[in-house]
């Protein structure tokens, strides 16, 4: 779920202003598991925007773990600091999933809002990275796929980074717009 994201160059216009003067490297286009995005994140003077890589080396160096399922995160000893300590937002303007046809989905929100998917960062293989929180999928969404990013609301973004964060995990999946494109996954 959820192994690509994009953002539109014209999203960063949509970001608080405090982080669109961060001297952060804008990231525009399709974002995949191992490259860097931007990252919301608590930093010593309030909210902050940070370049982080995408995925946390997984325990036998098979490949990356770039999700982490909104249920288990306290659970499991990879996720369960990260979500107490070090929990950030990922600016999105939409995410790719393909049904089980392998036909491109292109999901985002009404009115091509921006949209913040929770996640968590550490320290990994000595570099920042982080990984996406899922939750189960939305009515609309499961006819796609049974699991969705975990999408916090604009107005929600302070209490993500709050004692109160666990609320988020539980709340209502938002509504989401499912456009399906003709291009088809190759397995060739």
């Amino acid at each position: 779920m959820c192994s690509r994201y994009y953002i539109k160059h014209k999203m960063y216009d949509k970001l608080p202003a405090f982080l669109i003067a961060a001297d952060s490297r804008r990231y525009t286009g399709d974002i995949r598991p191992s490259e860097k995005a931007m990252i919301i994140r608590r930093g010593s003077k309030g909210l902050e925007a940070g370049d982080l890589s995408w995925g946390y080396p997984s325990a036998n160096n098979s490949g990356l773990v770039i999700n982490a399922r909104a249920e288990s995160l306290h659970d499991k000893p990879m996720f369960s600091d990260d979500v107490m300590n070090r929990r950030c937002l990922i600016p999105a303007s939409g995410f790719y999933e393909w049904d089980k046809e392998k036909q491109k989905a292109i999901i985002s929100v009404a009115d091509e809002q921006l949209i913040y998917f929770a996640g968590i960062y550490s320290i990994r293989s000595g570099m920042e990275r982080f990984v996406i929180i899922t939750r189960e999928a939305s009515e609309e969404m499961s006819r796609i796929h049974e699991r969705m990013p975990l999408i916090v609301p604009g107005e929600c973004m302070e209490q993500w980074f709050s004692d109160d964060y666990r609320d988020i995990l539980r709340s209502e999946a938002v509504p989401l717009n499912v456009r399906i494109e003709n291009e088809q996954l190759s397995f060739i």
